[in-house]
């Protein structure tokens, strides 16, 4: 049963991880098409999961995904890592987890408390291993074993 429930969890996880790739990728993609209507209601649909401003967002066909670098990185690798995980592929060693964790703390420490701007693509790097580390998490949390009572 509880096999099932990860496999469950993993193939959704995936689907939401999808929702917001595609979605954020296809908004700038309408609006070069000429798509105005369908660009603002994709955007719109992730207002309240990213602050969206455009000075932190890659841009893509010279309109900004309306992710911010970090969020697109985020549902990027989620995308990834529970497609693997959904297949039972996906191990990532802790000593690898715990230099991501490293990594990503310092740059939202020098991000929120120090005020520096890291750039985009180091958003993006820190957003793929908040990703990895969120997947192996629960990945972990499934494959632990009850105790008997």
């Amino acid at each position: 049963m509880k096999f099932y429930l990860k496999k469950l969890f993993f193939i959704l996880l995936f689907f939401y991880s999808a929702f917001f790739v595609l979605g954020s990728t296809l908004s700038p993609v309408m609006a070069k098409l000429g798509q105005y209507d369908i660009s603002a209601k994709l955007t719109s649909l992730y207002m309240y999961s990213c602050h969206q401003q455009p000075d932190r967002s890659f841009w893509l066909l010279g309109y900004p995904i309306p992710l911010c670098c970090r969020c697109y990185g985020v549902y990027f690798s989620t995308l990834i890592c529970s497609l693997f995980a959904f297949l039972n592929k996906f191990k990532v060693k802790n000593r690898f987890l715990l230099f991501f964790a490293f990594v990503s703390m310092i740059d939202l420490f020098l991000n929120f408390i120090a005020g520096c701007n890291t750039g985009n693509i180091t958003r993006f790097i820190v957003g793929i291993f908040i990703g990895i580390i969120t997947v192996s998490v629960i990945n972990i949390f499934f494959s632990l074993k009850r105790r008997k009572e």
